[in-house]
């Protein structure tokens, strides 16, 4: 119940991104003090709380440590020898104070409101893979609700005009974002959603009675969802409608079912296809015709955004420019003919500008937590077959998040963050049950 409701406080509140910073700092809070409830409860509760596995435990610690070791002051003589210093160096003389001190990030406070930012979406993590089963399932079912609540919320944004019901300043008015100031993060959410209701109606398989009174209710949630996602407007959003529809279908593989409930998974099958292509089949429907307008990508900002990102890369590698720096670093290296007013605050490409920010350490992180994850989620689906459904949600989470992030930075918001951990936390080996703390605890999985 801690995690579920911090969950909530994270996709209702945590949507709006670095711009929003009181909305982020709510959700900070929010974490501390489920933190706080859940040190409550395991010191009064009677049962044992598993350890962590080591594999869960070293990629959030790595993604913990590096902003910290960016804060850590450096004598001149090691600060002044970084990449893209010169200048800083040059306006602390004038002032006489070249002899002071200073981080490797280059700037200290936007590195620290990132390690912040970071510190719940590990917490989640590290806290999603101590919990049992049903908790996990209802965890799972809590997210497809709050993922259908903001498809509502969007649904009187788009009908009651631009300005209406959007929860930030700073938004893609005009398109359905829900509970965030982004549309692409909406969309990433909306699809989470979809995955999140297909593993709950995949845990009635074996019943036959009780999948097909949960028939209607997934049918209809996943039309009012992935409806949602088309009136994002997202391109990456609705193209990874393809990436749910595959682990939507590997949770409910009909297999084992009778002809007539075959003959229904093949109608869903079918309505969700459709609604993919609609925004290319209709576009005699204004709204519509503006969705397949959004997949012409021949100016696309991105590509010169891109070329840029990769001298800012170059100019400040090996050392990296510090966690969240990226718009600061960006600036010296932005192309004179591509200057637009509204100044880029992201790369576009989670992993370009992890690299920029992190330096060479973005290599060992990245692919030690992708190896990290993918033993861990081997080793659940054979010691967790029960639970094959929710590890399924938990990787179709992951993909969808890691493929967006080559061309957004589903990542860069706190929502998104929250959910990726809680995912990476659910493909773990299932408590089997607790135990009295006195009894003896097993050493092969846990720290």
């Amino acid at each position: 119940m801690i995690v579920a409701g911090f969950i909530a406080c994270a996709m209702v509140l945590g949507g709006g991104g670095s711009p929003s910073p009181a909305a982020e700092l709510a959700v900070q809070i929010a974490f501390a003090a489920a933190l706080l409830l859940w040190v409550w409860w395991a010191r009064t509760s009677d049962s044992r709380v598993a350890r962590l596995p080591r594999l869960l435990f070293w990629p959030g610690a790595a993604l913990l440590t590096l902003p910290l070791l960016q804060l850590v002051p450096l004598p001149p003589s090691v600060w002044q020898g970084l990449p893209q210093r010169e200048l800083e160096e040059a306006t602390l003389s004038l002032l006489g104070q070249d002899g002071t001190w200073r981080a490797l990030s280059i700037s200290p406070p936007v590195t620290l409101a990132g390690l912040l930012a970071l510190i719940p979406a590990v917490g989640v993590m590290w806290a999603t893979s101590k919990l049992g089963a049903r908790d996990r399932q209802r965890l799972v079912l809590s997210i497809g609700f709050l993922a259908l609540l903001g498809a509502f919320l969007g649904a009187l944004q788009m009908a009651s005009g631009p300005e209406a019901f959007r929860f930030y300043e700073r938004s893609h008015r005009g398109w359905l974002t829900a509970f965030h100031a982004n549309r692409n993060a909406a969309a990433d959410v909306l699809l989470i959603g979809s995955l999140a209701f297909g593993s709950w109606y995949a845990r009635t398989r074996a019943d036959i009675d009780a999948s097909r009174r949960r028939l209607p209710l997934f049918i209809a949630g996943q039309v009012v969802l992935l409806v949602a996602l088309v009136l994002t407007g997202s391109r990456a959003g609705i193209a990874l409608g393809g990436v749910a529809l595959v682990f939507n279908w590997l949770m409910l593989r009909p297999a084992d079912l009778d002809l007539r409930t075959r003959a229904l998974f093949a109608g869903v099958a079918a309505v969700i296809l459709g609604l993919l292509a609609m925004p290319l089949v209709l576009s005699g429907n204004s709204r519509l015709a503006r969705v397949a307008d959004r997949f012409d990508v021949t100016g696309d900002a991105r590509i010169p955004l891109w070329r840029d990102s990769i001298d800012t890369l170059a100019g400040f590698w090996p050392a990296g420019s510090g966690v969240g720096t990226f718009p600061k670093a960006f600036q010296p290296f932005e192309s004179f003919e591509y200057l637009d007013p509204a100044f880029p605050n992201r790369a576009h490409n989670d992993y370009l500008e992890f690299f920029i920010e992190a330096g060479l350490m973005a290599m060992p992180i990245l692919l030690g937590g992708a190896l990290a994850i993918i033993a861990l989620a081997r080793r659940a689906w054979k010691m967790s077959p029960e639970e094959h459904a929710v590890q399924l949600f938990a990787g179709g989470t992951l993909a969808v998040v890691a493929l967006h992030s080559i061309v957004d930075y589903p990542l860069r918001n706190m929502a998104i963050a929250c959910l990726a951990g809680v995912a990476a936390g659910l493909l773990t080996v299932t408590p089997r049950h607790k135990t009295p703390r006195s009894g003896t605890e097993g050493r092969d999985e846990l720290l």
